[in-house]
């Protein structure tokens, strides 16, 4: 074993060393394999870029360099004339590597390095509601690229809102607000981060978010499908008249299902402006009832075993969580 590493840092230092923000061209034949020094400093994270030219090449880290291309983990393999990019995480100490291309093809590339010690953090790192998932895609030292969707952990449904600081608001396409489902999830499209940038992702109990609920158990009783977690539909014109619903939306998220149906039958037969705005709601999600029959199967079934298990998964679920991401 120590021979064997001997000869490999013996051979690493004979190898070409790739250096950040010293790009490499270079040429790799078909079948052919051309192999670089990698060293990444103690609290440092790499990024391993290559960039194919014409042809057809793929691109595979070995850490440590004793690791064969064939068992690596570190490796992108992406059609002809695509980027072939490796993340390495951040390392404790001092890392040596070897950095491989393979030729599939006669390739002309530019291979890149970037190191830094910056990173792209979620506060806080523990969630009950909120689920935050950031895939980075690329990195300098001052600029994060990334992918975010945000996720619902529970089983009710919450508004989201998001707040963005430090960036150009004409270059982000992000939602201010929209409401979430159970477990439903939602992708949110890419960002450049910066260290004076930030996003803060909020869920929270609404209003808004109630009538969803309300509408989501009505759902399940009248025509035995939930609504999309994921739905995107217009609710603003309805609210005035769907707001006599906020008690319904409270009960249940008590699991009091029985004061729950009490309150809503109560609610409908006393505002049938609240009745037609909850039955063109429904339509918008795609249940299609006529309003009278609407009306008289929620009536006659609201205490039924779905909207039951609906509201007891609320129950004791926080009002409101906050995750922010930012650049450290």
């Amino acid at each position: 074993m120590v021979w064997v590493l001997t000869a490999t840092l013996m051979v690493l230092g004979e190898l070409p060393a790739l250096k950040p923000n010293e790009p490499i061209v270079g040429k790799v034949t078909a079948n052919k394999n051309l192999r670089f020094r990698l060293t990444i400093p103690a609290g440092q994270r790499a990024t391993v870029t290559l960039i194919p030219l014409d042809g057809d090449a793929d691109l595979f880290i070995s850490l440590p360099p004793e690791t064969p291309a064939s068992k690596t983990p570190f490796k992108s393999v992406n059609p002809a004339l695509q980027i072939e990019r490796i993340m390495l995480p951040r390392q404790t100490k001092q890392t040596e590597a070897t950095v491989l291309v393979a030729g599939v093809t006669d390739t002309q590339f530019v291979l890149v390095l970037k190191l830094t010690e910056r990173k792209v953090v979620l506060e806080p790192t523990r969630t009950v509601l909120t689920e935050v998932q950031w895939q980075e895609i690329a990195f300098s030292e001052n600029d994060f690229l990334g992918a975010l969707t945000v996720a619902n952990k529970t089983a009710t449904w919450y508004e989201v809102t998001i707040g963005v600081t430090g960036l150009d608001a004409s270059k982000i396409s992000f939602p201010n607000s929209f409401v979430l489902g159970p477990k439903g999830r939602r992708y949110l499209g890419w960002v450049s981060l910066t260290p004076k940038s930030r996003i803060v992702i909020t869920f929270q109990r609404t209003p808004k978010a109630d009538v969803f609920l309300v509408a989501d158990c009505v759902s399940r009783v009248v025509s035995g499908v939930a609504i999309s977690p994921e739905i995107d539909i217009a609710v603003d014109d309805l609210m005035p008249h769907l707001q006599p619903l906020f008690p319904v939306g409270q009960a249940l998220r008590e699991g009091d299902w029985k004061r729950a149906g009490a309150l809503l039958v109560a609610t409908l037969r006393r505002s049938p402006q609240t009745l037609t705005a909850l039955h063109t709601f429904l339509q918008r999600t795609g249940v299609r009832l006529p309003r009278d029959v609407l009306g008289s199967r929620i009536a006659s079934g609201f205490g039924a075993i779905s909207a039951i298990i609906s509201a007891a998964s609320t129950i004791n679920l926080p009002k409101r969580e906050q995750v922010v991401l930012s650049v450290r």
